[in-house]
């Protein structure tokens, strides 16, 4: 969502939501939206590098006037009173959709500000509610000095105690393999599923490192950068792949962080290269017949990684799909040449992966737990099905022991003669719990290979319909099938929210008031993505393409832009 169109939406809201020169020719006026015009003006001063002192610009001010002299302009102050108030009502609602949660993971990360001395972070929570996986923004704010674990540590903490969640309640976190990240799991002895979607790109950067493949891919980079650079032969490139009916991304750089960026321009150069050929400007940047077919036939080899990252990428991902993915790539990349140069290097890659990610035990009982894959054979390598099976029974033995000393009622003291008997009772009471499960895992197996669920089914769905037939195993289920695959969702975030602190003009925010201008943005952001679905592609809000960069810094460069103003006051009265 661009600060552009969301202050015109806001213009719009004021007028009425309609206009009165249209009404007076009889057009149909417009529905007239209820909510208050200011939040919108709230969402495009956040998600925008505009000062706010842009609110007390005369010009701005004289031209809402024109639309609406009823309607009462944010101040400055008022803006920032917004901000607490929106940070606030959003914290007492998520608080209380989060209040009976049981069993939850974490999903964040962080990055550093270009003109800041500041690490930010950004945290989500996923859990599982009446058999549906949900996730939430907890916040998104700065670190407290430098980011180590112990003040990463500290942050995630005052995110938990904000939503008075208890730490007890969080299994683990998928996030990225970075040491203080680790460090912090490690300490509170939390489980780490490392972002699968972070493993493929870095094993597609390696393979974009091989000799021949390097000179393939720098070529590709600088017809990109090329088409960056000029606008005029961008536009008239793009009017051939229209003529040539050739769609989907052109091939404009990715951001540095977009995972398997170099493979995703590969693939795009490709799909264009027709049109590029077609291009006068562009014919230095074309290929030989030789580099085009080995370009090729590198994307083609790696259209498996590059459809196990876009998988790992969507929110509908779950966890327990990692190991599954993983064999499937190992036994792929074992069936290439290994006398070539990318044959070993991707088998060699994935097959280390791989073998990490075996002795995840996270993933080892969420993939026990998904009937899709449970007792599936070939996808454990040296591990058993019968080793998870008991992790499965000293986890349930755990939680039952847990839930004896947090909810059950103070011991009585015994006396003489009910005192042998009650020990034997409740001796008997804790093993008939493990036979109890050890029953339920029997079951469940002979379910699991009489008949399993679709392969796009959500796992969720299973233990919803089995639900009183395997009242422990189900539970277990809604524990570890909250987690996703991958933290995408934070990336996603990071990309639309990181130009508001990598612009100069935020250097000096206090990073009180940072916290609650990210919030805000990342609000603004969550909304947009609610309203127009899920994106298929992040890197759509990455503003990488170059053409959309330099609308952006044309639409907030400087305190205020007339001619900018001129041209919106004109649309505004003629419409």
């Amino acid at each position: 969502m661009s600060s552009h169109s969301t202050v015109w939406r806001y213009f719009d809201k004021i007028n009425g939501g309609k206009n009165a020169l249209a009404n007076s020719r009889g057009n149909r006026s417009q529905p007239t939206d209820k909510k208050d015009p200011n939040e919108d003006l709230v969402f495009a001063i956040c998600t925008s590098s505009v000062p706010y002192r842009f609110l007390k610009n005369k010009h701005f001010l004289d031209f809402c006037h024109k639309l609406n002299s009823d309607h009462k302009i944010l101040t400055p102050d008022s803006l920032r009173s917004k901000f607490s108030k929106n940070r606030s009502e959003y914290v007492d609602r998520l608080k209380k959709e989060l209040k009976h949660v049981e069993k939850a993971w974490l999903s964040f990360d962080g990055w550093e500000a270009k003109y800041m001395d500041k690490s930010i972070y950004a945290i989500f929570i996923y859990y599982v509610e009446n058999f549906q996986r949900k996730s939430a923004l907890l916040g998104i704010e700065c670190v407290e000095g430098s980011a180590t674990a112990a003040n990463v540590g500290k942050l995630v903490m005052r995110m938990l105690d904000l939503y008075c969640i208890d730490k007890s309640k969080v299994l683990g976190a998928v996030t990225d393999a970075g040491s203080n990240i680790v460090a912090f799991l490690d300490r509170n002895e939390l489980f780490h599923s490392h972002c699968s979607a972070h493993v493929l790109s870095l094993i597609i950067k390696k393979s974009a490192q091989i000799t021949h493949i390097k000179e393939l891919i720098a070529k590709v980079n600088r017809c990109a950068a090329f088409l960056s650079r000029s606008k005029v032969e961008r536009g008239k490139f793009r009017e051939r792949s229209s003529m040539l009916n050739i769609h989907g991304r052109p091939p404009l750089p990715f951001s540095d962080t977009r995972w398997g960026g170099a493979l995703l321009l590969a693939e795009a150069f490709l799909n264009h290269y027709q049109s590029l050929s077609a291009t006068p400007a562009l014919q230095d940047y074309l290929m030989n017949a030789d580099d085009l077919a080995a370009l090729k036939k590198y994307v083609n080899v790696m259209k498996p990684f590059l459809e196990a990252l876009n998988s790992a990428e969507s929110d509908n991902s779950f966890c327990s799909e990692v190991l599954v993915q993983f064999s499937h790539l190992s036994n792929y990349a074992s069936s290439l040449e290994q006398r070539s140069a990318l044959g070993r290097c991707l088998s060699n890659e994935t097959k280390s992966r791989y073998d990490s990610y075996v002795e995840n035990d996270a993933l080892l009982m969420s993939t026990y737990l998904d009937a899709r894959f449970a007792y599936l054979p070939g996808i454990l390598q040296r591990t058993r099905w019968e080793f998870i099976e008991n992790s499965i029974q000293l986890y349930c033995d755990s939680i039952h022991v847990l839930n004896q000393t947090a909810t059950g009622p103070p011991p009585k003291k015994p006396t003489l003669e009910e005192s042998s008997f009650s020990q034997f009772v409740q001796s008997k009471r804790v093993s008939s719990h493990g036979s109890s499960v050890q029953a339920e895992m029997s079951n469940y197996k002979a379910i699991v290979l009489s008949g399993r669920p679709a392969l796009d089914s959500s796992p969720l769905l299973f233990w919803h319909a089995h639900r009183d037939r395997f009242p422990i195993l189900q539970k277990m289920g809604q524990h570890f099938l909250a987690c996703t695959q991958s933290s995408a969702i934070v990336e996603r975030l990071f990309s639309v929210c990181g130009c508001i602190v990598n612009n100069s003009r935020r250097n000096r925010m206090k990073s009180s008031t940072l916290n609650l201008h990210l919030l805000n943005a990342s609000l603004a952001t969550l909304q947009a993505k609610n309203e127009a679905g899920e994106m298929n592609e992040y890197d759509e809000c990455e503003q990488s393409d170059s053409e959309s960069e330099e609308n952006r810094h044309e639409e907030i460069s400087g305190e205020f832009n007339d001619d900018i103003f001129e041209e919106a006051l004109a649309r505004a009265m003629t419409i």
